[in-house]
């Protein structure tokens, strides 16, 4: 009895069928759980970097020469700073070049943010500080 003229798969042909349906899911897989992991850590990034925006906001609002130091709640998160001078306070001048009611001093700020015991980022700025020393007279 011959079987030439029999149709279907023998039971190799399906195995090996299997085997190369298998390898493909595997690939498949892995490059899955690549870009899953990727983009874990972009997000892991972008939140790092939200909180640092935020950070450099609030540190935009204070006065590296009333505060050289300090700390500020933001929500969950803590920001502390430390400021250095880079430049001598100096007189303030006017745009006409007459001195101003305020001295001024650049700082580097040094700012760094913890949450929950761990240091999420920490970056530079640098900034000016201000004192009023002079008051303005109206005899002028």
């Amino acid at each position: 009895m011959s079987r030439r003229g029999a149709a279907g798969f023998t039971l190799l042909e399906a195995i090996v069928a299997m085997v190369v349906f298998a390898m493909g899911a595997l690939a498949l897989y892995q490059w899955q759980a690549t870009s899953l992991s990727a983009l874990s850590r972009v997000d892991v990034q972008a939140r790092r970097l939200d909180v640092a925006h935020d950070a450099l906001e609030a540190l935009r609002s204070v006065n590296p020469m009333a505060e050289p130091e300090g700390e500020r709640a933001l929500g969950d998160y803590t920001l502390y700073w430390q400021a250095n001078p880079v430049e001598p306070r100096r007189t303030g001048l006017s745009q006409a070049g007459y001195p101003s009611l305020f001295d001024v001093g650049l700082y580097t700020v040094d700012a760094w943010v913890v949450a929950g015991g761990t240091e999420l980022t920490r970056f530079q700025v640098r900034q000016v500080g201000w004192e009023q020393v002079r008051i303005a007279r109206d005899d002028e």
